[in-house]
């Protein structure tokens, strides 16, 4: 039964114009890093070869990191398919094992997350044979680094952000929530990665980094030019350590997840006590029906109604983003990184220095605007398809509403959440600022700076909203508007 579930699972997710679409979207990110200067991952090279040993693995190491937007698609669509389409139930009164359940589909989510760094290595690699590049920046070609980084970085960070995303899967039961788990885990790794960056005890800044893109880093720390061009570094000492401890954790990880997956839907457990008290009652009170008289009503469809429907369309709007919990935490989760940003923003060249308004705004555009990024580009496609996740758009579509309406609202939703959220960062950055002692606010170069900031991200809201309609796909709308960013 493993292996149905697994060719099963891995012709469905093969089959995806998505993963193809998105995987040759990050090749095309790793073949013009490879390929010019003008496309940066990770920092420059340097005096490197371009297709020098180091350099692949480095590459194909942080691409672990930004693989986890991705393959989040495919690890919780294997896990959760059957709960949101409703089909779990047939599976799961068959006589089939949650193990061969388990097993199959994720194996084959980890086999078509495989293929997606697969196509980035294939793009990387493409990239030196491009006859734009000088020859005296290439090295002599070689599979061999390819080899040696998915053996040793690629494969075991599959499995450990894999191991993440399925715990998240089946103990959330919501792909949203998995994202916003996937997202956490990006802000820890970043602030975590500022506060043991110059910490005396190596070996733990070294071991807690789960990626081992610093334990990479400290084993070629001393290299020469030439070390780098050629070489690729022992899988002993730090590397191997780092490597071991993830690997454990990730096996953990697997086991919780297997241990925590219920084959019930959520909500279909035990009923509180009381609940056929209220049931009884609510039957009683509908049992005897009161003669109603229907007011009349007369339709008015003017200009001024127009406007009365677009501002009761961005009301109801506004009311569920702002109300809603993923953008709290993505909030919050904004606001810690730029908080941990601007605290440890206290020294330059050796300096120390006041916590001015330009410093403290170069701070919140750094440590900020990844999240907004996120928030537009995710609202873009929740907005449009709000409806239509709720089941609910043919009703909505049959309303006496003008096209415009519901799409000027949503627009105006998205610049309002973009305003809302670069408020709120001022706001904490004045806080910083008086809590450091520094009392020479000034609130309209805030007003000013983040007022300019905001027009790039509301021309780029349209843009999504624009390309959530077109493609009439929530993901390939995702996957074009990250494409035009990139």
């Amino acid at each position: 039964m493993i292996g149905e579930f697994f060719r099963f699972e891995l012709r469905q997710q093969l089959r995806s114009p998505l993963l193809w679409l998105l995987a040759v979207l990050f090749a095309l990110l790793g073949f013009g890093a490879a390929a010019s200067d003008a496309v940066q991952i990770g920092g420059g090279i340097g005096n490197v070869y371009r297709n020098a040993p180091s350099v692949i693995a480095t590459w194909l190491t942080l691409f672990t990191l930004l693989g986890m937007l991705i393959i989040t698609i495919f690890i919780s669509g294997a896990l959760l398919r059957d709960f949101e389409q409703g089909t779990s139930e047939l599976f799961f009164a068959s006589p089939i094992r949650k193990r061969d359940y388990l097993v199959g589909r994720l194996g084959a989510a980890l086999a078509a997350s495989f293929v997606v760094y697969a196509v980035i290595a294939l793009g990387i690699f493409i990239a030196q044979f491009m006859p734009w590049i000088d020859p005296a920046r290439l090295g002599p070609v070689s599979l061999k680094p390819y080899l040696w980084t998915f053996a040793v970085f690629v494969i075991p960070n599959l499995l450990f952000t894999g191991a993440v995303l399925a715990l998240l899967a089946v103990t959330t039961r919501n792909i949203l929530w998995v994202y916003i788990g996937v997202l956490g885990f990006i802000v820890l790794y970043g602030v975590s990665a500022a506060l043991t960056k110059n910490l005396d005890n190596v070996w733990l800044a070294t071991l807690v980094e789960p990626l081992g893109q610093r334990a990479l880093g400290r084993a070629m720390r001393y290299w020469s030019a030439e070390e780098r061009n050629t070489g690729l570094p022992a899988v002993a000492g730090y590397i191997l350590a780092n490597r071991c401890l993830w690997l454990a954790i990730a096996t953990g990880l697997f086991a919780a997840t297997f241990a925590l997956f219920k084959t019930q839907r959520s909500g279909t457990g035990r009923r509180r006590f009381g609940s056929k008290a209220k049931a009884l009652a609510m039957a009683t009170t509908l049992a005897a029906p009161t003669a109603a008289v229907m007011p009349r009503v007369a339709a008015e469809f003017s200009t001024s109604t127009a406007w009365r429907q677009f501002l009761r369309q961005l009301r109801f709007d506004s009311a569920g983003v702002f109300r809603s919990v993923p953008f709290m935490v993505m909030l919050a989760f904004g606001i810690a990184n730029f908080i941990a940003t601007a605290l440890n923003m206290q020294v330059l060249y050796d300096t120390r220095i006041y916590p001015v308004t330009s410093q403290m705004l170069a701070a919140l555009q750094n440590s900020m605007s990844l999240f907004l990024v996120i928030i537009v580009l995710f609202y873009a496609g929740e907005l449009v398809f709000k409806e239509r996740g709720a089941k609910l758009n043919e009703v909505s579509d049959a309303m006496p509403v003008p096209n415009w309406v519901p799409l000027a609202a949503k627009f105006t939703t998205l610049v309002a959440v973009i305003l809302a959220f670069l408020a709120v960062g001022a706001l904490a950055s004045i806080a910083i600022q008086l809590g450091k002692g520094y009392t020479q606010v000034e609130p309209m170069v805030y007003a000013r700076t983040l007022l300019l900031q905001s027009v790039g991200f509301i021309f780029m809201g349209g843009l999504a909203l624009a390309l959530q309609v077109f493609t009439n796909n929530k993901f390939i709308g995702y996957a074009l508007l990250i494409l035009v960013l990139v």
